[in-house]
């Protein structure tokens, strides 16, 4: 497991990672040049395409990273590679865990490096939002709790991202013909269809509780307080992110044991 993990990685990071540090860099030269006195059209000319050149770059940075997360998983377990990578001592789930492991790294460090760039280019900002992180870091154990509520949600939603992308990709690979493109329409339906199921659950739920059980929860609601409350509703998130994280690793587990078929 930690061979695959070590291989993953170095494969998205030789990538991502300089493309990382390109933004950063790129942030610091815009904000430098905007500190420079603009005393011609060239001196202002300059900053705004060195903006442009910033955000194509972050821009450049999510797709890449994303499109790099999805050959991996396509090319290295369906395509080709496939078949050195099934014969190596490590069960199918072992290949799942360390794609989507990576996965979150690399989805995390995007969002990391660019929320550093952010901070670059602002810089009186950064300073600013330095003074709250270090104002708002636990000093209790209700804050600790809270804040490791919302880490632990953070990675179940990265984490069901990066399979519900692989749950595509596999159910697209079942087409005998067009893979990734059925790969798409299956993501397409897909998520518009758990879009459109939620929101039918959330507008029914009203009428299909009982009133008995709505005055019930009433009463044990009125006992909580704020802070139980967001504890609850965090917790409910975990459990619901965690429960659709394990459907999609259980069908995409499911199809490459019984219906693989390697191009």
């Amino acid at each position: 497991m930690l061979k695959l993990l070590k291989y993953e990685w170095k494969a998205c990071a030789r990538t991502c990672l300089p493309l990382y540090g390109v933004l950063i860099l790129m942030s610091f030269v815009t904000h430098l040049l905007y500190s420079i006195p603009q005393n011609s059209i060239f001196g202002v000319m300059l900053p705004a395409i060195s903006s442009m050149l910033y955000m194509g770059v972050m821009m450049a940075a999510f797709v890449v990273t994303a499109v790099i997360l999805i050959q991996r998983f396509y090319k290295n377990l369906l395509g080709s590679e496939g078949y050195l990578m099934f014969t190596l001592p490590v069960t199918v789930t072992q290949h799942l865990f360390s794609k989507t492991i990576i996965a979150v790294v690399m989805i995390a460090l995007s969002g990391l490096s660019a929320l550093i760039s952010i901070f670059i280019f602002a810089d009186r900002a950064f300073g600013e939002m330095l003074s709250s992180l270090v104002a708002v870091l636990p000093h209790s154990g209700q804050e600790f709790l809270f804040e490791l509520e919302l880490l632990v949600l953070a990675v179940l939603g990265i984490a069901g991202m990066a399979l519900f992308l692989y749950m595509c990709i596999a159910l697209g690979h079942l087409a005998s013909r067009h893979r990734l493109l059925m790969s798409i329409v299956w993501y397409v339906v897909l998520s518009t269809a758990l879009q459109v199921l939620l929101l039918m659950v959330m507008m029914g739920v009203g009428n299909a509780v009982p009133e008995p059980f709505v005055d019930l929860m009433k009463v044990w609601w009125s006992g909580i307080t704020p802070i139980g409350a967001a504890h609850l509703m965090l917790r409910f998130c975990c459990v619901f992110a965690l429960l659709s994280d394990a459907v999609y690793f259980l069908v995409t587990r499911w199809i490459l044991v019984h219906k693989l078929n390697l191009e």
